[in-house]
């Protein structure tokens, strides 16, 4: 039976955003917080998507690689969002304003839940930073009046 090697499967997701600005000469996108959280909360449905075609495609080899998968990508989408600069939040990068507020969060609750189970606090902190974010933002936006 055939090895599954989990870097050629993690590879399927390792696009460089990267290369494709560089190429196009938009550098400059990298450093969007609205580009980053899209890679993070696009980055986490593509990993559903692929467990699930992979659970079912090859169920004994996958299970196997599995839980290392997981954690590579998720580590992944960790970092994706260190790189966001919460210091430079202006009205015009307002995230929730970009994304569907309830997805956003529900994706950040996703990480922050697998990182709990592994008692890993400091990607938790992180995490629950982006979404005390999403929190501030939505509750001033209700409580702005029209």
């Amino acid at each position: 039976m055939k090895q599954l090697n989990i870097d050629k499967l993690f590879s399927l997701f390792d696009i460089q955003s990267q290369e494709v600005y560089q190429q196009y000469d938009m550098e400059d996108v990298l450093d969007n917080p609205f580009v980053l959280m899209g890679e993070v909360v696009n980055g986490l449905s593509n990993y559903y998507m692929i467990d699930v075609i992979y659970q079912q495609k090859y169920p004994q080899l996958y299970q196997n690689v599995r839980e290392s998968f997981k954690y590579k990508f998720f580590n992944k989408l960790v970092k994706t969002l260190q790189r966001i600069d919460t210091t430079k939040f202006e009205t015009i990068y307002t995230i929730s304003s970009s994304y569907e507020s309830g997805e956003v969060y529900n994706c950040l609750s996703d990480l922050l839940i697998f990182f709990e189970n592994l008692e890993e606090y400091e990607k938790c902190k992180i995490i629950k930073d982006y979404m005390d974010h999403l929190l501030d933002t939505n509750l001033s936006k209700i409580y702005q009046s029209p």
